[in-house]
């Protein structure tokens, strides 16, 4: 597995992809979180190297992205390496959900035909895929904005973003 390391306007975005796609997009506060993400990795007996030029096509989605440029990030491939089958599942349900809209926890339970709308939560707090796999659109059925591992802030500020409103 290969692995780089992307600035973006408010921090810092771990990346990490197999041959087959993009596996990680892991925000970075601090360099504890970094070891932790790395450490995750190696317990997995998965070797893990940098090289920035492998990454190309991610920085420039990135870089549109968060220049407020209409990118869904569909044109990556994913290789969803870690998770359970049902988290994959919501993961892949919630990178359904268009840029500049939102979906609730709710309704990726029914599409996906679950009755448990606090496993959804669960499994998009697992999420590896930052922005990827947009769980910052997914609310509570009220319209309301709520679980955001990186906070309720951040989330608000991607879709800010999205909606074409300053970011600031």
């Amino acid at each position: 597995m290969f692995y780089t390391i992307l600035d973006i306007p408010k921090g810092k975005i771990f990346l990490a992809k197999t041959d087959k796609g993009l596996s990680f997009a892991t925000f970075i506060n601090n360099q504890s979180t970094l070891k932790e993400i790395k450490g995750s990795i190696k317990k997995k007996e998965i070797p893990l190297e940098v090289d920035d030029k492998r990454f190309a096509t991610e920085k420039k989605l990135f870089k549109r992205y968060f220049e407020g440029k209409r990118e869904d990030f569909a044109s990556l491939s994913l290789d969803l390496i870690i998770g359970t089958p049902y988290q994959r599942k919501v993961w892949l349900e919630a990178r359904k959900i268009p840029y500049g809209k939102t979906g609730t926890y709710k309704s990726i339970a029914q599409r996906l035909k679950h009755t448990g709308y606090r496993s959804v939560g669960h499994a998009l707090g697992r999420n590896p895929l930052l922005i990827i796999i947009p769980c910052h659109r997914v609310l509570g059925s009220d319209g309301s904005l709520t679980g955001f591992g990186l906070g309720l802030e951040f989330k608000e500020y991607l879709l800010r973003l999205e909606k074409g409103n300053s970011p600031a």
